[in-house]
């Protein structure tokens, strides 16, 4: 074997083996960028869905808040109206029982019959 012979087996064996050798450290350059790239995709994305969370729960607890007061105001207004319902459920037997009592008393029934003695004489008089 002759020396050119070597350095063209020499030639031919390195330069594939130096460019392999290239595109590894070059495929590995990228797959490490793409995998930060990923990384910083996913922390964005997992801080928007935390975000996105966040103020889905305050939406919630507004929501909650709006019902509980809303039902607070109902029950207020049911209390209002069966407290009125009372007061005048009160007021209808107390003046109920006010003019009964008065109308079985013995005075107002002998006024009350004098009364109608004396229209039934006027109506006979006419």
């Amino acid at each position: 074997m002759t020396l050119n012979e070597l350095v063209l087996i020499v030639t031919s064996i390195v330069l594939p083996v130096l460019s392999g050798i290239g595109s590894y450290f070059m495929s590995t350059k990228k797959s490490q960028k793409d995998i930060v790239q990923l990384r910083e995709q996913n922390k964005f994305d997992l801080e928007k869905l935390m975000n996105q969370h966040k103020m889905d729960l305050e939406a919630l607890e507004r929501k909650h808040q709006m019902d509980v007061e809303k039902m607070e105001i109902e029950h207020k207004h049911k209390i209002e109206l069966m407290q009125k319902e009372m007061e005048n459920k009160l007021g209808g037997d107390l003046v109920g029982g006010m003019i009964s009592g008065v109308m079985n008393s013995p005075e107002v029934r002998s006024q009350m019959s004098k009364s109608l003695l004396q229209g039934m004489t006027k109506k006979k008089k006419r």
